[in-house]
């Protein structure tokens, strides 16, 4: 498992050199950590031109795909640690600025992990959904990447018990191609 892993990062990251038309939009680079004392790193690719366009009453908002691989491990016991490959769309409005944008982005999706467990949490399935918010900020007017700051929560959804989750809050930096 952790071989094919390895390989699908290295094709994601080996991509981010390919043409954007070939692959995707965005890069992101996150860390993370929980007050459960986790702490972790996620690579991701955002397809932001999608053909599909949001009804009007939802506020025009954008919609992307997040497709990325996350990696955490127990502060307190580093050996224990979890990966997982998620898949989230994820709609994004503008909320102020004009040169210098900030945005509010939310999205549900799935994961899936290569174990059931990390240090006391138990998650009983390695399908996980994936519910995000997050608020993003172009910081420059003279560049187009951004930081995004969120918390995730990740949940079977009680497909079967125990459930104990996990919860993540992140910093994000976003580089457009």
């Amino acid at each position: 498992m952790l071989r094919r892993l390895s390989l699908l990062s290295a094709v994601l990251l080996s991509s981010s050199f390919a043409p954007a038309s070939a692959l995707a939009d965005e890069i992101s680079y996150t860390a993370s950590y929980s007050t459960d004392q986790f702490r972790g790193a996620r690579v991701a690719y955002r397809f932001t031109d999608l053909p599909l366009e949001m009804p009007g009453f939802f506020g025009s908002p954008k919609l992307y795909v997040d497709m990325g691989i996350n990696h955490w491990q127990d502060s307190n016991d580093t050996s224990d640690n979890i990966t997982a490959f998620t898949v989230s769309p994820v709609v994004s409005w503008h909320i102020a600025g004009s040169e210098r944008p900030l945005y509010l982005e939310a999205g549900i999706g799935g994961s899936y992990f290569d174990k059931t467990s990390l240090g006391n949490r138990n998650l009983s399935t390695k399908f996980q959904f994936e519910d995000r918010i997050s608020l993003s900020w172009q910081f420059s007017k003279n560049s187009d990447a951004r930081i995004d700051f969120g918390y995730t929560h990740y949940s079977n959804g009680d497909i079967k018990r125990p459930n104990d989750g996990l919860d993540f809050f992140w910093l994000s930096w976003v580089h457009p191609f």
